[in-house]
């Protein structure tokens, strides 16, 4: 099976969405956010994320590259890189109104008081080990369950790191459970991480979120047929 690499546009928005909700469909903590919100609701926030995401590459340093599957042209997975990038302090401050927007407009349904703890860390966690300007932040990387053990973790993550190598830069990414190992072979290490409290919102304890760092040049050693 033979996978390749493109730039994502906003024709490809719902292509992505699918992935995003299929890849983070079980087990995740985001399970929690919407609980009692129509699945037609959850799709529409989703897809626009994704837009907002793809619009953003200009301005925040977003770059959105789809995996395509060459058998089928089916799009099987992405990553989402943010790359170094300067703002004016009108544009720190829209950016700043954005990110909030995400804690105070959900959907009439959700758990809000569990979103606003969860996107308070994770933000919180952003502004602590992000340098806007010089950090590399792997904002998201998902791959279609029936697309998984393929390399297309590795194959999404490469292009990221290379760059942050070439300028000698750190990365930064907020690990899943599931893409902790991959994270870790790669030379990603924990530097801090987050936990929420599940059980007041239908979960059975604790969850936790790693965040880690990685220096120029670690894990350059990697097969590139691992992840």
């Amino acid at each position: 099976m033979t996978y390749t690499l493109h730039p994502v546009t906003s024709d490809d928005a719902s292509d992505i969405a699918a992935i995003f909700q299929a890849a983070f469909a079980e087990g995740h903590i985001m399970r929690y956010f919407h609980p009692r919100v129509p699945a037609s609701v959850i799709w529409e926030n989703d897809v626009r994320f994704i837009r907002g995401l793809i619009a953003q590459g200009d301005i925040y340093g977003e770059r959105v590259t789809k995996a395509v599957d060459e058998d089928t042209g089916e799009t099987v997975a992405f990553s989402a890189w943010q790359y170094p990038y300067t703002l004016t302090e009108e544009q720190r401050k829209e950016k700043e109104a954005q990110d909030r927007s995400a804690i105070d407009e959900p959907p009439e349904g959700s758990n809000n008081q569990f979103i606003t703890d969860f996107c308070t860390q994770l933000f919180d966690g952003r502004k602590k080990w992000i340098v806007p300007e010089k950090t590399f932040f792997l904002h998201l990387l998902a791959v279609h369950p029936s697309h998984h053990r393929r390399g297309l973790g590795s194959m999404l993550i490469r292009p990221g790191l290379e760059a942050a190598d070439e300028a000698g830069a750190q990365t930064y990414v907020e690990a899943s459970p599931a893409g902790l190992p991959l994270y870790l072979r790669h030379g990603w290490e924990q530097v801090d991480g987050m936990a929420v409290d599940t059980r007041p919102y239908g979960g059975r304890g604790i969850e936790h979120k790693p965040f880690l760092m990685r220096e120029p040049g670690a894990g350059s050693k990697l097969g590139k047929t691992e992840g």
